[in-house]
């Protein structure tokens, strides 16, 4: 019986060095003044975010909870992706489902998810904006998790965006490399933080 219960202690020791270690990421950036949140707001909520760090988003809707998404990565980014008879040439990466929307403008904040709880972050008050979703990936994604991007405007009255993710390989090969899963995927959030800047950027530059 004591070999079967050092068996049994093993197998488990082996099982926990197995299990995969949840990576759990977070970028921001500020965006410039508070001015800009409307558009800002606008390239998050219909998956222009993405877009602009090279990963494509199919169908593109407004994001809505329920909504299920497929990704792809352009690996010419950051030139267009390539299109051959109607389709883009991309890598795919997985589907993703939206469990969660935030959208706070002022004393009206709207944060829709299955549950409906409170509203994220401080309270709702005149100076509040933000806006935002989350998604859960789905077998098959090359990641397990879910991954917030959010939009909002700090009390310095300044616009900042973070991306928060907590996630572990859902591939056997990316199981393999962690480190390397652990590095792209905070490569991803640096481009996803850096397109939306350089989207407002250029959007000011356009200006009448």
């Amino acid at each position: 019986m004591a070999g079967i219960h050092k068996t049994q202690l093993a197998c488990r020791s082996l099982a926990g060095m197995r299990r995969p270690q949840t990576n759990r990421l977070e970028q921001s950036l500020d965006l410039g003044p508070a001015e800009l949140f409307p558009i800002a707001r606008e390239a998050i909520l219909t998956w222009k975010l993405q877009e602009s760090a090279g990963v494509i988003a199919r169908p593109v809707r407004r994001v809505h909870v329920g909504q299920i998404v497929d990704l792809w990565l352009n690996p010419v980014w950051p030139l267009p992706a390539v299109r051959l008879r109607g389709r883009d040439l991309a890598v795919p990466v997985g589907s993703c489902e939206v469990i969660e929307v935030i959208d706070v403008i002022g004393s009206k904040p709207t944060r829709m998810s299955d549950n409906d709880p409170p509203p994220l972050g401080p309270s709702a008050t005149d100076s509040v904006r933000a806006a935002g979703f989350v998604y859960r990936t789905l077998p098959g994604h090359l990641e397990s998790g879910e991954q917030t991007f959010l939009v909002s405007v700090g009390t310095n009255g300044r616009l900042g965006v973070s991306i928060t993710s907590e996630s572990v390989p859902g591939h056997p090969l990316l199981k393999a490399v962690a480190p390397i899963s652990v590095a792209t995927q905070r490569m991803m959030a640096k481009r996803y933080a850096e397109g939306l800047k350089r989207m407002l950027r250029d959007s000011t530059l356009t200006r009448p």
